[in-house]
């Protein structure tokens, strides 16, 4: 899964929700933290906590509704589980963190 986030336009957009070996987020325009926490809480989708960006389970259910091919719903919850057992999830696993990039 790629999350891309805008702080330009203050967009954030799913791609790929079918790939659920990883979930990684590319930011572009302006690489400043604190426009990239307002990008990601002006959708509720999460906020930005020191080099992760914390991105609500619930989001990228929401935003794959649709998108995805059979058995999707096992393979997320794949993701979610290694996400745990790493200590890139919060306490209720309500959010998964990734590390931000500039697009390329």
């Amino acid at each position: 899964m790629l999350l891309r986030l805008n702080t330009n336009d203050k967009t954030v957009e799913l791609h790929e929700p079918d790939n659920c070996d990883d979930l990684k987020v590319e930011v572009t325009g302006t690489m400043d933290p604190a426009e990239i926490d307002e990008t990601i809480a002006s959708v509720g989708a999460g906020r930005l906590v020191g080099p992760h960006a914390w991105i609500a389970v619930t989001s990228i259910r929401a935003w794959s509704a649709g998108k995805t091919g059979e058995g999707w719903d096992a393979r997320f919850q794949q993701l979610l589980d290694k996400a745990g057992r790493e200590g890139r999830m919060n306490d209720d696993r309500s959010y998964l963190y990734a590390d931000y990039h500039a697009a390329s």
